[in-house]
């Protein structure tokens, strides 16, 4: 059995919202969320926490995304808030207006909305690990390499 003194402080946890797998309702999360699947509700990081979300290309969400770092290949309908990155790869389409701190667009890449610059000094301000492989390889390498 495990308790919680045998967790490891330094490493951050990932969740997968896998295909085919749909969930309503406030997702709230701290670590690394990656979403193939559906989310109908909005999503937020916990406060202080220097957490990422990714909605990869199979990827639907359905209310206000909230994250120090964003990543977005697929559908997002409704507004995001990005803290420090805002990264919308080729294959994303997003429906709402894009707050972010650093953005970063490919060729492709769709917003329907606003985009408001935040300024302000990241206290992080190194691109995560994760991004490139989360867009080129899925969320496999992503969990693989935490």
């Amino acid at each position: 059995m495990l308790d919680s003194s045998s967790k490891n402080s330094g490493t951050k946890s990932v969740t997968l919202i896998a295909r085919n797998t749909s969930v309503q309702g406030k997702v709230n999360f701290s670590g690394y969320l990656n979403i193939e699947g559906s989310v109908i509700g909005d999503i937020a990081a916990d406060e202080g926490a220097k957490s990422e979300v990714a909605i990869l290309e199979q990827g639907v969400v359905e209310g206000q995304v909230q994250a120090p770092r964003v990543i977005v290949n697929g559908r997002v309908s409704g507004d995001i808030y990005a803290s420090d990155q805002l990264y919308i790869a080729a294959k994303a389409v997003v429906e709402g207006s894009v707050h972010y701190r650093l953005i970063e667009m490919e060729k492709g890449a769709q917003i329907s909305g606003n985009m408001v610059h935040r300024s302000g000094p990241s206290k992080d301000s190194k691109p995560s690990s994760g991004i490139t492989e989360a867009m080129d390889n899925g969320v496999n390498k992503v969990l693989a390499n935490t």
